[in-house]
């Protein structure tokens, strides 16, 4: 110890003092004691001065990513981070055994980077709130799904790669490890090819956005509704009431019809087949009667009506009647067609014509 100190305490003291019972003189432990003190107290000193600026740098609701960062409880990494500054700068000062001193520089150190990759952890969080913030904003479900599944990819990173970063300044050699994970990496997507597949065919659909889920759609032979867009498959409800599940590889590469983009258009198309007793007026007053019948309907599109005489089949006149109608809705739709369907049947009906069938005529001669 100093020698100004000898004035200030008895000479017994100072020889207890500068004695060492173990490993490093009593007062350094003495100091230790008093250093971890120190550490707990500016510890609960700074964590109070960091929530008192966490409050004032508060923006009301605004949906930034500051006000997201520091929602979170971020005084308490500070606190920590900064208490373990001040005692390793202690801890360096107090000349200690090498061994001592590497330990305890060594807790300081692990506690600071834990806490430093904790608030990284908190902005990767606030980075997904601004994700999902964006998604909602887009109004488009699937890139509800796209923002979880950012945030949690973000979230790992952080902790990768800030795990390497804290091995790496700890002294730990990091390339093996980065050799290890890329050779288990390379072992893992030969064992898993079609995992991988299906991964890169969801990040193909959530990007493309070929629909969202709750749409109408055809895919191959497969056709309904959209219920889920998953991480390895997609779920479509079809008309049967039953859950087809497709691996999104399949999905991403096959030909998607998606119904609800027709915008409201519908296509009205059925030929219709008469016997040939029907007479050249009655066809032609049976159309005019189908163009005058379809004018009275706002929902048709007036200029892409078609009625005419389409073939003269082997039993039966065809009569091709197609147009276009607007609807929203897939049973708005089923209704508005079996309104046309009925109607044609009551005019054919007012002209009296019959529909026609695949009929034979057999002829007997009797040539007795």
């Amino acid at each position: 110890m100093i020698n100004s100190t000898a004035n200030l305490i008895s000479y017994e003291l100072q020889i207890l003092l500068e004695s060492q019972w173990v490993l490093i003189a009593n007062w350094k432990w003495i100091a230790l004691v008093l250093t971890l003190f120190i550490i707990l107290l500016m510890n609960k000193f700074s964590r109070v001065i960091f929530y008192k600026i966490k409050k004032q740098l508060t923006f009301g609701d605004e949906k930034t990513f500051l006000n997201y960062f520091i929602q979170e409880d971020i005084e308490k990494g500070l606190s920590w981070i900064f208490a373990s500054l001040i005692g390793m700068v202690i801890i360096e000062n107090l000349e200690l055994t090498l061994k001592i001193e590497k330990y305890l520089l060594l807790v300081l150190k692990v506690t600071a980077y834990l806490h430093l990759l904790r608030l990284a952890y908190f902005a990767a969080d606030a980075s997904g709130l601004l994700i999902q913030n964006f998604a909602i904003k887009s109004k488009s479900q699937i890139s509800d799904q796209v923002a979880p599944l950012a945030t949690k990819t973000l979230k790992v990173l952080v902790i990768i790669i800030g795990s390497l970063m804290i091995l790496q300044n700890l002294g730990a050699e990091v390339t093996p490890i980065l050799a290890g994970l890329g050779l288990g990496g390379m072992a893992l997507a030969f064992a898993a090819q079609d995992t991988v597949a299906n991964v890169f065919g969801t990040i193909t659909i959530l990007l493309d956005s070929p629909f969202k889920i709750g749409d109408h759609v055809k895919i191959a032979d497969i056709e309904g509704k959209v219920e889920e867009v998953g991480f390895r498959s997609t779920r479509i409800r079809t008309f049967n009431n039953t859950l087809v599940t497709l691996s999104n590889s399949y999905v991403a590469k096959e030909k998607i019809e998606n119904i609800n983009e027709r915008n409201g258009l519908c296509r009205f198309k059925h030929i219709l087949g008469f016997t040939y007793s029907a007479k050249p007026e009655q066809i032609e007053s049976f159309c005019e009667d189908i163009k005058y019948f379809l004018k009275q309907d706002s929902s048709v599109i007036q200029d892409r009506v078609t009625i005419h005489v389409n073939a003269l089949a082997e039993s039966s006149i065809n009569i091709l009647i197609n147009f276009y109608f607007q609807t929203n809705e897939l049973q708005t739709e089923s209704s508005q067609t079996q309104y046309f369907l009925l109607n044609l049947l009551k005019i054919s009906d007012n002209h009296k014509l019959d529909f026609a069938f695949p009929t034979r005529t057999l002829i007997l001669e009797n040539k007795i």
